[in-house]
């Protein structure tokens, strides 16, 4: 008897990382339904759309695990993952939730329906804002997952990487948001203004950092490669390097999105310096949550919550290392 059924759906400009999801759920004997959508008329769109596709993939199959369509499994799913059950990260003193790793069953399609309503209710809002509100305010036995961003040493079964390492469970990358790195930012922190005036520099900077955070091989062997002049393309770990014309991208993205190397002054010990600490409060999340309200008829749906779950947990920092 099946456990779940991976689910995702991604639009045409994300069908270069459907084939890798699809072959990690042959490999470890998963039914899956992962398949094209049309393109939405913006990220946020398309991430709501995915609070109904869940809803009625559960009516097909009933316990689902949706995934990010950029995600890759590395390991067979823990038999003590269990429904309902989503990620979770530190951020300041909080632990928002990130929606990318989800696993629901029959029994929560009431949940859905809340969640799909108040997506639609708050169209600028991604769907793992307005989850994290339901949860905030609905006493629901939910499992989380930690997920790591930054310390490759540090034991976690989901990682925001490319990198592996024991227990990990899935790689969930952030290299999808190369084309347009600055579309997420806004996405996430609202339409702040950047101090770079550059938009190309900004570009550039962001994507050094999609680098640092995201590329799995030898930091050190990239730096040799790219000062050695040959003028020929290398792959390493999924990401291109051209040494002569000193560009890299992902190898999804090359040659048609290649960057500058050399962007400065965004070293790999600026990155760090800039990341040991984790995550500083989102602003932004915290003024739309307090912004989402329950109905009356929303409140009989489950008991509510006397306080907020989301406390940031009880752990003592380890220096961050890539």
């Amino acid at each position: 008897m099946k456990r779940f059924t991976v689910i995702s759906f991604y639009t045409p400009d994300f069908a270069c990382f459907a084939s890798g999801l699809k072959q990690d759920c042959e490999k470890f004997g998963y039914a899956h339904e992962i398949r094209e959508v049309e393109e939405s008329a913006s990220l946020v769109d398309t991430w709501d759309r995915k609070v109904d596709f869940i809803g009625e993939a559960i009516n097909r199959h009933g316990a689902v695990l949706w995934l990010d369509v950029e995600c890759r499994l590395l390991a067979p799913v823990p038999e003590n993952w269990r429904a309902p059950l989503t990620s979770t990260f530190p951020m300041g003193g909080s632990c928002p939730v990130s929606t990318g790793v989800l696993l629901l069953d029959r029994p929560h399609q009431p949940l859905v329906k809340v969640w799909s309503r108040h997506a639609r209710k708050y169209p600028e809002l991604p769907d793992d804002f307005v989850l994290e509100f339901l949860l905030r305010e609905y006493d629901l036995p939910f499992n989380y997952i930690e997920t790591e961003f930054f310390d490759r040493r540090k034991m976690a079964q989901i990682v925001r990487g490319q990198w592996q390492g024991k227990g990990i469970v899935v790689q969930h990358p952030t290299i999808n948001r190369w084309p347009d790195p600055a579309r997420y930012h806004h996405a996430f922190n609202g339409k702040e203004l950047s101090s770079e005036p550059d938009p190309a520099m900004r570009v550039a900077r962001k994507r050094k950092s999609l680098f640092w955070r995201n590329f799995g091989g030898d930091f050190e062997e990239v730096e040799h490669i790219m000062s050695s002049g040959v003028n020929e393309e290398r792959e390493i770990d999924g990401w291109i390097f051209h040494p002569a014309c000193h560009q890299y991208a992902p190898r999804q993205y090359w040659p048609d999105l290649a960057e500058v190397f050399g962007v400065k002054p965004l070293t790999l010990a600026k990155f760090i310096e800039h990341t040991k600490n984790g995550f500083k409060e989102n602003i932004f999340r915290t003024k739309m949550l307090r912004k989402m309200r329950l109905s009356r008829e929303e409140k009989s749906l489950y008991p509510l919550r006397k306080s907020s779950f989301f406390r940031k947990p009880k752990f003592s920092p380890t220096p961050m290392t890539l």
